[in-house]
């Protein structure tokens, strides 16, 4: 009898897998290779220490698709029918470990809009992006650096679910979840967008360069200007960070006639 693949197991060949080729999961693929070829491959991997899984772990054909249930309620307001959606959402395997899933928050009318990564611990366990040390570095540019609010501004991430010990997002996962953020940016409507590091970068404008190559220039999205910028993470790691970013907020304040 073939033994059957634990989640544990399962979930590490697969993230291995998809570091490779990108892929789209499905219930005939996950029950492919519930083989003993794929078990034989994920002991070598646990032996090896190639890919370290909590042991907690739970990944199953269930947890790859969205769930359903009673219809959103068309009533509420725009946002709130976006993050309604967000809540009942287990898209990709990042929905069976969250704590809480993390929308957004701020101005629905804001004129600018912050997009980082993903959320972290602290943000898991509150429902709040950026909340942690990078989220308290974030609040002081924003309070002290542009002389506004936080509350005045939006913040959100390329994805809503928190990535195992803060790694970035996979593609499928960001692939899964950046729909979220379009329609969240779509009824924002902000003059400009400050992307934080170079995961919301990629997944939303398709590039892939440094972010030192990348700051050069501004961009545009939906007709909205688009700036670039380190994750307040890498100045917490990095100093040297602590004046580029200036110079890009300050890019985005005088196109905004903040300065």
């Amino acid at each position: 009898m073939i033994p059957s693949l634990s989640s544990e197991s399962l979930e590490a060949w697969l993230l291995w897998q998809n570091q490779l080729q990108f892929f789209t999961f499905d219930e005939n693929f996950v029950k492919e290779i519930n083989s003993d070829i794929a078990e034989e491959i994920a002991k070598s991997f646990r032996k090896t220490g190639f890919v370290s899984v909590p042991q907690t772990a739970s990944f199953s054909a269930s947890t790859i698709v969205k769930s359903t249930g009673e219809p959103i309620d068309e009533s509420l307001p725009p946002l709130e029918r976006v993050r309604a959606k967000a809540e009942r959402c287990s898209a990709c395997r990042l929905a069976a470990k969250r704590t809480k899933m993390v929308f957004g928050e701020g101005n629905p009318d804001a004129n600018i809009m912050f997009i980082g990564e993903g959320p972290g611990e602290d943000e898991d366990l509150s429902g709040r992006p950026f909340v942690g040390k990078a989220g308290q570095l974030l609040t002081k540019i924003i309070e002290n650096g542009m002389k506004i609010p936080r509350e005045q501004v939006y913040i959100a991430n390329i994805v809503k679910c928190r990535p195992p010990a803060n790694r970035d997002p996979m593609p499928d996962e960001a692939q899964c979840c950046i729909g979220f953020l379009k329609e969240q940016i779509s009824i924002v409507k902000p003059k400009a967008l400050i992307l934080l590091g170079k995961v919301a970068m990629k997944n939303l404008l398709g590039i892939e360069s440094s972010m030192s190559k990348a700051r050069e220039a501004t961009y545009e999205y939906d007709g909205i200007k688009v700036f670039v910028t380190y994750h307040p993470s890498a100045l917490l790691r990095n100093e040297a960070y602590k004046r580029p970013v200036w110079e890009d907020i300050k890019k985005a304040m005088k196109y905004l006639g903040m300065m």
